[in-house]
């Protein structure tokens, strides 16, 4: 397996870093900062190549349309998959998913120690058993967490997560 150039790496922590901070202080990540970082890695593919950026390209689109189900029911925010398609643009599939893996894992961890700190398990639990019952008999989707209705309590930074992610990849899963 072939590793990745150090300044690739480099970029992907600077960005998810400062991309972390954002959602984990402010609940939401500029549009400018996403678009800067995906414009740099198109333009570092494209010196490589044409194909190397129409790869970079069609692995954030395949990455946008696989978590796009995710944003429609309101369980992902567009920044989180906007950074994921980033991910995988970045650090091609193998990688870019081992990272996404590895964030969604904390994220859970980090979800499932607030829902009990705070006795919601059963709650969040039951609400997402009446959505899925709900989805399958009404024969639609619709929108899973509601802020005016659920609240923030349940709501976890999944960019933070997927820096933590990354981090964890770089150090402990061998060359990305």
């Amino acid at each position: 397996m072939e590793t990745l150039d150090l300044p690739l790496v480099c970029g992907m922590v600077v960005c998810f870093a400062a991309a972390g901070l954002w959602d984990l202080l402010a609940g939401r990540i500029p549009n400018r900062w996403l678009a800067f970082w995906y414009t740099a890695g198109f333009v570092y593919f494209a010196c490589s190549s044409w194909l190397a950026a129409a790869g970079y390209l069609v692995r954030s689109a395949a990455t946008v349309g696989l978590f796009f189900l995710l944003f429609l029911c309101r369980m992902m925010g567009a920044a989180d998959i906007k950074c994921m398609a980033l991910l995988c643009a970045y650090l091609g599939f193998g990688a870019g998913f081992r990272v996404i893996g590895s964030g969604l894992v904390i994220g859970a961890g980090w979800s499932l120690a607030r829902l009990l700190h705070r006795r919601l398990l059963r709650e969040r639990l039951s609400r997402l058993t009446v959505y899925i019952g709900q989805t399958f008999r009404w024969k639609r989707i619709t929108a899973y967490y509601v802020p005016e209705r659920d609240g923030e309590e349940a709501v976890v930074p999944l960019v933070f997560c997927l820096f933590w992610g990354l981090a964890f990849c770089i150090f402990f899963c061998g060359p990305l």
